[in-house]
């Protein structure tokens, strides 16, 4: 698919995703703007798939009504009409439905008329099938079996209703020609077709019989209980072979049976070739099931499909050769899945959004890529813990969602290199993924053949293809610390402790099996920084030359030690994406010391199809075309995988070195730096601001699982939160740290209810814990209170207090409460005014690079109060020091009333002083006009000043 198409594609898709949920009056005419071309059909319909309307089916049919999805369009609308008119008000004294007919869909010559219930004609079981939950409805006995259980009163086990086959699929009336319909009990076992008013020879059942005989082939020899293919009935229209309850059952008359059966099936286009092969464009099921009952006891399973799509499927003659471009019997270019839910008698068990294979191309009898994938297999906890007998408590804390696995398979291969990559993935909900990439060398479709013609393993010699590399590799979001959990609350021990034993316990597991001290502790070294910080961790193998599969593999098994014969493979590990680190199995895993005559080395050119760090494909543009469009996959992405150091750090105190070593790389880089409670060698961050969210918040998110009750590292990951925009989750956590005693948190949460940050803003609360926080000692806490009581806003006004508590703040070290104590000495507040002692606060602030300092000294010089000989230009190029630092009262005195209240000899001297700084043109006369505000503002954006 090329770029323009497949963004294409992506756009039709994103507005059908939009329809799905506010379908518009005229979705025909939406879904009717793509080119008429086939090309293009299979995005058409699945856009008219999403809307899901009659009138969205109908534009398909009209666009492209002589394409392969037209078929199944017409057989979607007819369900959706069909379902509508069963819904609707029936008028009184007449069936539902009797005589009705489906309206002519524009295109197709099926009409709906009333179909009585299929019979068998085998003498086996009526052909079940299910919608929606099977044993719902088990008392209702709306179908039997020859053998089976009777529906009754008395409590024994009744058959579970069977629904009629879709009409619509199953037997088209009206304008068939003659001979084209059959009717057939099981073409493989020549059982005599039941008598109906139909012909029972033609092309139909040429084509039917023809399509069980394959698929009956498929099962080996037929005996008398074993399962076999069979069908009641099909038609041929236009073209196109509906077969009305095909399935896979034993139908030997028994109540304990299991099988599959579709109600309704369509094969597009069948074909019988010369050789014999059965071809079609593509088969369509609706509304199948797969059951395994006995008698509706307590050990049934029955599973509904909602759909079966299989593209180009080809099988081949009984007993001839498969083609030369197939491997086996059977070929498809794809298969489509959807929707399957299993029941049992207690309820349902389980779903999946979708089961997929496709291929794409095929050169020398193979795809040049495939993709099989199994998408979100999800159990709910309740499931989980029913299926594997274990304590539901133990499932619940991992989440409702936790039990949704995606698995996916693909392949890809370079024909011309002779290359072969398959990567298989495990997808854990969105808790984490492990990936298994190989890379082969000198790869041919032979080998695939030599494999599985192998009749014992020495046939195997004959395969010659080489290892280039494999990669096992785990990415972890959530998936180890909720196991831990589990497991821990399992064994009674405490998560922390249980995560530490975990390498300990992995070191003495490789020791005693392997008896290699380097190895042991190699891996336990791994483990142990990997739980330090669970992102990802990788097992490499890649050979100096690539290593012949099938020699390497007897060389290894034979050897008197295998776990040395393995370094010739050099395997590694990679925690965190770090660099690689050579396993120490033993001497022959020096690199060049053995494997030099394993085979040839890799061909210039060849591709790299090293996996990136964190799994994925390695070459997006090469990655299959899935020619059904995909499930969506849950939201939310894998985090990035963050480099977070971890030093080496002395343990602490009742804490394990693993512990203490991720706790004090949380200190190092999210601790306040104001803080008294952190380490004494601990520098700090002195604002959220400046903290690196991208090594911090994973490294403090560590230490807060490791120590969720330790307060500082609860208020250290909610500073993380708040420099990462994330206020709410900053909030919470400040509350628990505050809750805790947390000084600093105390004094964070109460500035997050001054600004409504992540809290609903709440001033009373805010003033609340800043006493709370000044109790216990905090000095910035103590410089609010201190504002707040000259204010008297939400405290009563208390200037003698709130001189007693800025001096305290300075005691502290907050230099901003040296300006507080120069404006009460300036103005007499709570103190005789003294304007010396104010100047001298003033002053300390300045050199302490306070932006009020700056200005109140510059303001004092302005009017002659302050330092002996200060000149205007001393005084404006201190107080643009505290403008140029954004203090507000600067903003105010200079900015917004223009500097009226100095004398114009200040005002002329901040107008030279913008002048030297190469910002003012003008006259230096005192007055503000718009030249000199003009001037300030651009000055002020400029680089920092000071």
């Amino acid at each position: 698919m090329t770029i323009h198409t497949r963004t294409r594609r992506l756009a039709l898709l994103a507005g059908a995703a939009f329809l799905a949920f506010a379908v518009p009056a005229n979705a025909d005419q939406i879904v009717a703007q793509a080119a008429a071309d086939c090309r293009d059909a299979k995005d058409h319909f699945e856009i008219a798939r999403q809307i899901n309307t009659p009138e969205a089916y109908q534009a398909h049919i009209d666009a492209f009504g002589t394409c392969p999805y037209a078929s199944f369009a017409r057989i979607l609308k007819g369900q959706l009409t069909k379902d509508s008119a069963a819904s609707a008000p029936q008028p009184s004294g007449g069936a539902a439905g009797a005589g009705g007919a489906v309206p002519q869909d524009g295109g197709s010559a099926m009409q709906a008329e009333p179909q009585p219930q299929p019979q068998p004609t085998d003498g086996g079981q009526a052909s079940p099938n299910v919608a929606e939950d099977p044993f719902s409805g088990a008392g209702a006995g709306t179908g039997g079996a020859a053998g089976g259980a009777a529906a009754g009163g008395d409590g024994e086990p009744r058959p579970v209703p069977i629904p009629e086959p879709d009409t619509d699929i199953a037997a088209p009336a009206g304008g068939t020609p003659a001979g084209d319909a059959a009717t057939s009990g099981d073409a493989a076992s020549g059982n005599a077709p039941a008598a109906g008013p139909q012909a029972p020879t033609g092309d139909a059942k040429l084509l039917a019989d023809t399509l069980v005989d394959r698929l009956n082939a498929l099962e080996g020899p037929p005996s008398a209980s074993g399962p076999r293919v069979r069908y009641d009935s099909a038609v041929l229209d236009q073209g196109d072979l509906f077969i009305t309850n095909l399935r896979l059952t034993k139908d030997d008359g028994q109540p304990n049976w299991s099988g599959f059966v579709a109600p309704s099936a369509v094969v597009l286009k069948p074909k019988i070739e010369p050789d014999g092969t059965f071809t079609a464009n593509s088969i369509f099921m609706t509304k199948a099931s797969i059951r395994a009952t006995e008698q509706n006891g307590p050990n049934d399973r029955v599973a509904t499909i909602s759909s079966i799509s299989i593209l180009d499927p080809r099988l081949a003659a009984v007993g001839a050769a498969p083609a030369s471009d197939s491997l086996g019997p059977v070929d498809m270019r794809g298969l489509d899945v959807r929707s399957v839910v299993g029941f049992a008698p207690t309820g349902e068990i389980l779903k999946i959004a979708a089961i997929q294979l496709t291929t794409n191309g095929v050169s020398d009898g193979l795809p040049q890529s495939a993709t099989f994938a199994v998408k979100n297999l999800a159990f709910t906890p309740e499931q989980m813990a029913t299926l594997s007998g274990a304590s539901l408590a133990d499932f619940e804390g991992l989440g409702p969602d936790f039990f949704d696995f995606t698995f996916t398979t693909t392949m890809r291969r370079d024909t011309a290199a002779r290359n072969l990559k398959l990567t298989e993935a495990v997808a854990i909900g969105n808790e984490g993924s492990l990936t298994l990439s190989t890379g082969l060398a000198n790869f041919t479709p032979a080998d695939i053949r030599s494999v599985i013609a192998a009749a014992n393993p020495a046939a195997l010699l004959g395969v010659s293809a080489t290892l280039e590399s494999a990669d096992l590799a785990f990415v972890n979001t959530s998936f180890v610390d909720k196991m831990i959990k589990v497991v821990a609350r399992q064994q009674n021990i405490d998560p922390p402790l249980f995560k530490a034993a975990i390498p300990t316990a992995a070191r003495d597991a490789v020791k005693g099996a392997t008896g290699n001290d380097p190895l042991a502790e190699a891996v336990a070294d791994a483990l142990r920084q990997f739980l330090d910080d669970p992102r990802s961790i990788r097992l490499s193998v890649k050979p100096a030359q690539p290593a012949p599969i099938v020699g390497t593999a007897f060389q290894i098994a034979g050897s008197p030690d295998p776990v040395a014969g393995m370094a010739m493979l050099q395997p590694s590990l990679s925690v965190n994406d770090g660099p690689p680190v050579l396993l120490p199995l033993g001497e022959p895993g020096v690199p060049g010391a053995s494997g030099a005559d394993l085979g040839p080395t890799v061909p210039d050119g060849a591709p790299n199809d090293t996996p990136p760090a964190g799994g994925g494909t390695p070459d997006a543009t090469a990655t299959p075309v899935d020619p059904l469009p995909l499930v969506p996959t849950p939201d939310g992405q894998q985090q990035d995988a963050l480099s977070v150091p971890v030093p080496v750090q002395p343990e602490t105190p009742g804490r394990n070195a693993a512990t203490a070593g991720v706790i004090a790389d949380c200190d190092r880089l999210a601790a306040d730096s104001d803080d008294p409670t952190k380490p004494a060698d601990v520098a700090g961050v002195k604002g959220p601001t400046d903290i690196d969210v991208k090594q911090a918040l994973p490294a403090c998110e560590a230490a807060h699982r490791l120590a969720p009750d330790d307060a500082r590292m609860t208020f250290q990951l909610g500073r993380t939160y708040q420099a990462a925009g994330r206020d709410d989750d900053a909030a919470r956590l400040y509350r628990e740290a505050a809750d805790a005693g947390q000084p600093v948190a105390q004094y964070e949460l109460a500035l997050a209810y001054y600004d409504g940050r992540g809290v609903t803003a709440d001033p009373t609360q805010a003033v609340e814990w800043l006493q709370k926080s000044s109790d216990a000692g905090n000095g910035f806490a103590k410089y609010f209170l201190g504002i707040e009581k000259v204010n008297g806003t939400y405290l009563a006004q208390d200037y003698p207090g709130a001189y007693a508590l800025f001096q305290d703040a300075v005691a502290f070290g907050v230099p901003e409460a040296l300006v507080e104590l120069g404006k009460m000495e300036y103005s007499g507040q709570g103190v005789p005014e003294n304007y010396a002692k104010a100047f001298d606060y003033y002053r300390q602030a300045a050199q302490k690079d306070v932006a009020g300092g700056y200005f109140y000294v510059g303001f004092m010089n302005a009017f002659g109060i302050g330092a002996d000989g200060a000149t205007p230009l001393d005084a404006a190029t201190n107080m643009m020091k505290g403008l140029a630092e954004g203090y507000a009262d600067a903003e105010e005195l200079i900015v917004t009333n223009s500097a009226q209240i100095f004398e114009p000899p200040v005002r002329q001297a901040i107008q030279d002083y913008l002048r030297t700084e190469g910002f003012y043109q003008g006259r230096s006369d005192g007055v503000f006009g718009p030249a000199t505000l003009q001037a300030i503002n651009a000055w002020r954006t400029s680089a920092p000043r000071g």
